[in-house]
């Protein structure tokens, strides 16, 4: 992290541009001829340029982006973990002279169909400085020097206690993104600029590089689109030698855009029911801005999309929402192998907008008939004990589709709230009970 320190407690950045470029193209060059190289050679020659220049930071920085981009592969075929057990299976004593290692180098290789030679190299392949250059990070330098920049503004909000972003056009745009991110934020209106703070990794968790993380991509997201503002507040040691840490204000706008790297995310195709730009909701005397919202019969229903690390949160806030007399309707969006809470609605990877709107409409018609209850499946299901069960011809279609897989039909009436027997009954079909699960036996005549 390369960054200006100033007595008045601003912070800046030091950024590449064409005028410092030389610093770019003097890495470009040392990787470009350095094919067939080792890590650890690199490195050596690295050590001596840095001695030729003004800011080797700058130098280091560079390289580390060139090493991480390019391509390096091991020295040797063969497997090193298993080459160093097999040494040392056959070799329990050191060896005490070259003539003595050389024989065990064309034993292991006989017993490996390889040469003393890949023997040799693969003892110690594994190790990072012993990693072979076959392909160097293939860009210019103006395409380096962005890559750069924009490292060194995430890096800086990797130490950030908060941020504030400002913006009047993409406020959707960004809250999405935080909380699919599971990042804690605040909303509040300044005129017509609508100021997202959300909170840093090192006023939550310490030293936290997951959260660190999230937040700097969340970062790079905005500096891919314009009118925006970022002020911070970072905490870096003391450049006095003090244990306590010094805070600096850090200051961004869309001006940098031009100097960082990064293409604008295409946005999600969704369907025309949907409405990526839903207005915000006030509560408490504050306001909550929904992911979406769903247009059923000309009113609009707001929708939170949430992780499942922030679901209790997040069912808390549509809860509040739904006591200010707004109906609101909360999902839950599981990754890998994580389990749906109980209650919730949830998909896996993404979002499926037309069971979404079917789940919706079926809610809503039901509850023109009926005192509405609080948001969430389960008082649905209760209510649906009330009244005989109505499926439309597009659920009944589906369960058609699904049939005879019973687990997957129980699921989607699970899901759209509706209880799986009387909505199994009600579309034609003949049910009964195998211990704690449904059977579909066939359908009615």
């Amino acid at each position: 992290m390369s960054v200006r320190r100033s007595k008045k407690g601003t912070l800046r950045s030091i950024f590449l541009t064409e005028e410092n470029s030389d610093y770019c193209s003097s890495i470009i060059e040392l990787f470009s001829k350095s094919i067939g190289k080792s890590r650890g050679e690199i490195e050596e020659e690295l050590k001596t340029m840095e001695l030729k220049v003004q800011n080797p930071k700058i130098l280091r920085g560079l390289a580390l982006i060139m090493f991480r981009s390019s391509e390096f592969v091991k020295p040797s075929p063969l497997d090193s973990e298993v080459v160093r057990k097999t040494i040392f299976s056959i070799a329990r004593n050191p060896v005490v002279n070259p003539e003595e290692r050389e024989e065990i180098m064309e034993r292991i290789a006989s017993q490996m169909n390889s040469t003393p030679k890949e023997v040799d190299e693969a003892i110690y392949g594994d190790k990072e400085s012993n990693l072979i250059l076959v392909k160097p990070f293939d860009a210019p330098s103006d395409i380096l020097s962005k890559k750069y920049n924009s490292e060194q503004i995430e890096t800086v909000i990797m130490k950030s206690l908060w941020i504030e972003v400002s913006t009047t056009t993409h406020s959707n745009d960004f809250i999405r993104s935080i909380r699919s991110k599971g990042l804690l934020y605040e909303e509040r209106m300044d005129a017509q600029t609508h100021i997202i703070r959300v909170n840093g990794p090192v006023s939550i968790f310490e030293k936290s590089e997951r959260y660190g993380v999230k937040l700097a991509l969340f970062v790079r997201y905005v500096l891919t689109h314009d009118d925006w503002e970022i002020n911070a507040s970072i905490s870096l040691k003391s450049s006095t030698g003090k244990k306590e840490k010094d805070e600096f204000l850090y200051h961004l706008d869309e001006s940098v855009s031009d100097l960082t790297s990064g293409e604008k995310v295409p946005e999600e195709q969704l369907p025309s029911f949907v409405n990526r730009n839903p207005k915000s909701i006030d509560v408490d005397g504050g306001f909550i801005t929904p992911d979406y919202s769903i247009s059923i019969e000309g009113k609009e229903v707001p929708v939170f999309i949430s992780p499942l690390i922030y679901y209790g949160d997040e069912l808390l806030k549509a809860r509040q929402i739904s006591v200010s007399g707004i109906k609101a309707e909360l999902f839950c969006l599981l990754e890998g192998k994580e389990k749906c809470p109980k209650g919730a609605m949830c998909f896996r990877e993404s979002v499926d907008w037309w069971r979404v709107r079917e789940y919706i409409a079926q809610k809503y018609s039901v509850e023109k008939q009926r005192p509405s209850g609080p948001i969430g499946r389960q008082s649905i299901s209760n209510e649906s004990n009330v009244t005989p069960v109505r499926l439309t011809d597009q659920m009944i279609s589906h369960l058609n589709s699904l049939y005879p897989d019973d687990n997957a039909m129980v699921d989607y009436l699970d899901f759209m709230g509706i209880p799986p027997e009387e909505g199994l009954r009600a579309a034609g079909f003949k049910v009964s009970w195998k211990g704690l699960r449904i059977v579909v036996k066939g359908r009615d005549s």
